[in-house]
């Protein structure tokens, strides 16, 4: 992670390939230049540079007007947030692109909002009509808040914004390394389920208007998931139907070098593995309306930047002891509007299509953004 621009002293550097919090924890890669709101190292272009730098200057100019005016209602004791959300393209050096591989792009958003909470998503879940998403943060923050459409049924906006802390058992907000939370998945019962980085764990949240609110009961998780490094343990987790869940991590190698995985029912679970292809990293996961999966995948290098792929995994293919490989859905290079993807939700829309959205981590780091793109399945 790029250190926020504070008057302090340097932090000791991250070990390569990773980026630090101002509290000391690691998640993800560090983002080196910066080109609509992600790092695209070398290749970054004359058109990419003027839009970063027409991007700060308005960010610099205008924000602390905003935090000032806004700061006291966004962190309202009922939980209330303001979100202001920009439209953006698929891709700024090609406004009128709209189709990206099998998909076509339904709109998109960069999200900001004056609170402090507000950034490092890393779980998304979508309402089955559409119109409410939820996700976590890696700082132990939910956030609900309604989705806005235009008349096409393009994504144009969220409103009715809500944030407050996830809890632990003791009914105590988590802090720390407690509050690492990588993934999310509602239950068919209205319970959420949340895994966790570095206390590796999975807690249930129970039913209940906002469940991520209430106080939660320890689930147990796969036996082997305790073997991951702090930073690459459960990063994908999804409800798949007939109450089995389905499980990736982010940095655990089995043999070959696929990413370690488990498929769980009534709290058995049995070991998978997920196959690495072009360096990518699985981040979310989420089952589409026909049964199969869809893997939201993350690549990073300082060279090029970061690149975000959809792969679709067949229901068929999902069963313990196989290595399970994906074909690609999608993939945003560093050039199109991209960020450091890490949550992923699907639901069938009112033409009987799916729908897909995905959401980006901006690492409470001003030069990346939180983003929320939505594509279509035709």
């Amino acid at each position: 992670m790029i250190e926020p621009l504070r008057l302090r002293p340097r932090a000791p550097s991250p070990p390569p390939g990773e980026r630090r919090f101002a509290g000391g924890q690691y998640s993800g890669p560090v983002l080196r230049q910066v080109s609509h709101g992600i790092a695209t190292g070398r290749r970054q272009n004359t058109v990419s540079r003027r839009a970063s730098i027409r991007r700060v200057l308005r960010a610099a100019l205008v924000v602390p007007a905003v935090l000032a005016a806004a700061v006291p209602a966004a962190t309202a004791a009922d939980g209330t947030v303001i979100l202001a959300a920009e439209a953006v393209p698929l891709n700024p050096e090609n406004e009128g692109q709209v189709r990206a591989g099998a998909l076509l792009y339904r709109g998109g958003l960069a999200v900001r909002s004056p609170d402090p909470r507000f950034g490092g998503f890393s779980g998304l879940a979508v309402s089955r009509d559409g119109a409410h998403l939820t996700a976590i943060s890696d700082r132990g923050a939910w956030l609900r808040a309604r989705i806005r459409y235009d008349a096409a049924g393009r994504l144009s906006g969220l409103g009715d914004g809500r944030i407050g802390p996830l809890h632990g058992r003791d009914g105590k907000p988590l802090r720390g390394l407690n509050a690492d939370a990588e993934a999310l998945a509602f239950l068919p019962d209205g319970a959420a389920l949340v895994a966790f980085e570095r206390r590796h764990r999975i807690l249930r949240y129970p039913a209940a208007p906002d469940p991520l609110a209430a106080r939660p009961t320890l689930r147990p998780a796969p036996e082997g998931l305790s073997a991951a490094p702090s930073n690459g343990g459960a990063e994908t987790l999804a409800h798949i139907g007939s109450g089995r869940l389905f499980l990736l991590t982010e940095n655990l190698r089995v043999d070959g070098g696929a990413y370690a995985g488990w498929i769980g029912r009534k709290g058995r679970w049995r070991p998978f593995a997920y196959a690495r292809t072009g360096g990518f990293r699985p981040t979310d996961a989420t089952l589409l309306p026909n049964g199969d999966i869809a893997v939201l995948e993350r690549h990073y290098t300082p060279a090029t930047g970061v690149s975000a792929r959809i792969a679709l995994v067949p229901r068929s293919a999902v069963a313990p002891g196989r290595t399970v490989r994906g074909r690609e859905l999608l993939h945003l290079t560093p050039s199109m509007t991209v960020d450091n993807f890490e949550g992923i939700a699907a639901r069938r829309g009112p033409n009987s299509k799916t729908v897909l959205y995905i959401l980006s981590d901006d690492n409470f780091n001003p030069l990346q953004r939180t983003l929320l793109l939505m594509f279509e399945l035709p």
